[in-house]
């Protein structure tokens, strides 16, 4: 995995949000989702945890099982996962026949992502 085939960035509402791109398959999966563990260990209280698949070109059947254990990973610590997948995108045919739609949040976008799953204590409206 090169650096730029990541985009790490924490915002202070506690949203952790990782932009995956390239290909997430049997060769890189392991790698993504150590990264993923790693990045969530070094932040103080991610509350969400956002896998953002906009750019991601290739997406296989073990990659989207390995997303699956990264947002069950966070369940088990009280962080709430979720993915951004764009419709027509190259990751939302997989992501809709290996059910992973059924078992992990999915949104269009990241601004959709971040207001449904942060808890209302921390959401902020303009007044």
């Amino acid at each position: 995995m090169r650096d730029h085939d990541v985009t790490l960035s924490e915002r202070t509402s506690g949203a952790l949000v990782v932009e995956i791109q390239g290909e997430l398959d049997i060769g890189t999966v392991l790698r993504w989702t150590t990264l993923i563990e790693a990045a969530i260990c070094e932040l103080p209280e991610p509350h969400l945890l956002v896998l953002d698949l906009t750019a991601l070109r290739f997406l296989s059947v073990r990659g989207a099982r390995g997303l699956l254990e990264a947002v069950e990973s966070c369940r088990d610590r009280g962080i709430t996962g979720c993915l951004i997948v764009p419709p027509g995108g190259a990751a939302a045919r997989v992501v809709r026949l290996t059910g992973l739609a059924a078992r992990v949040r999915v949104f269009p976008s990241r601004l959709t992502a971040i207001a449904a799953c942060q808890p209302v204590e921390m959401r902020w409206l303009p007044g």
